[in-house]
């Protein structure tokens, strides 16, 4: 061997051991801590807004009832108070609905609540204006986010009131987020009250 090839080994295996001696070996889970980057959590981060998000479209909700199909758009925030004239439970029990009769609405619309466990659709996020789609880094997050608020609503207005078959005939008080296609007006309660 010459001198050479024997001065780039010594180099190579000196940097080996510098490299295996500087590596700094972290736990599984950690890596935020070093890199900056944290994984998203939806139900933090939903977690926190609720209160906000709750107030907002409270104060800026509008009768269902008095609204035409084409001023519902992407979401509106409204309020509904009349009676449950059905309650409607599909796969085996977790996307339950109700029917609606505002009081003394003589319209064509229907009125349909989700009271879960499954929600369809996006309308409390899209209502909301506490985070937009800006606040995220992609469109999963976003899509996460809307179900961690889903899972927030249900939790915390629809879960206390143990609603089944019993709710039939019982007057209602809601503030939600609603969406229309065709006559039927469908709305996701982020507060709710039976009597």
């Amino acid at each position: 061997m010459t001198k050479k090839k024997i001065l780039l080994i010594a180099v190579a295996v000196a940097l080996v051991i510098f490299l295996a001696l500087s590596a700094k070996v972290i736990d599984v889970g950690t890596e935020g801590q070093y890199t900056g980057i944290v994984a998203f959590d939806a139900k933090t981060s939903s977690g926190g807004d609720w209160e906000k998000i709750v107030t907002e479209i409270t104060g800026k909700a509008v009768g269902a009832e008095t609204l035409e199909i084409a001023d519902f758009g992407k979401g509106r925030a409204v309020t509904l108070n009349g009676t449950v004239s059905e309650f409607s439970s599909k796969a085996n029990g977790k996307k339950n609905t109700l029917t609606v009769v505002p009081k003394g609405y003589a319209g064509d619309k229907t009125f349909t609540v989700q009271v879960g466990s499954i929600y369809s659709g996006t309308s409390v996020r899209d209502v909301q204006s506490v985070k937009t789609f800006g606040d995220f880094t992609n469109q999963t997050e976003w899509s996460q986010y809307a179900k961690a608020l889903n899972s927030q609503l249900h939790e915390k207005a629809v879960v206390p009131l143990a609603l089944n078959e019993g709710v039939k005939g019982k007057t209602i008080s809601l503030t939600g987020a609603a969406t229309a296609s065709g006559n039927e007006v469908t709305i996701t309660p982020v507060a709710i009250a039976i009597e």
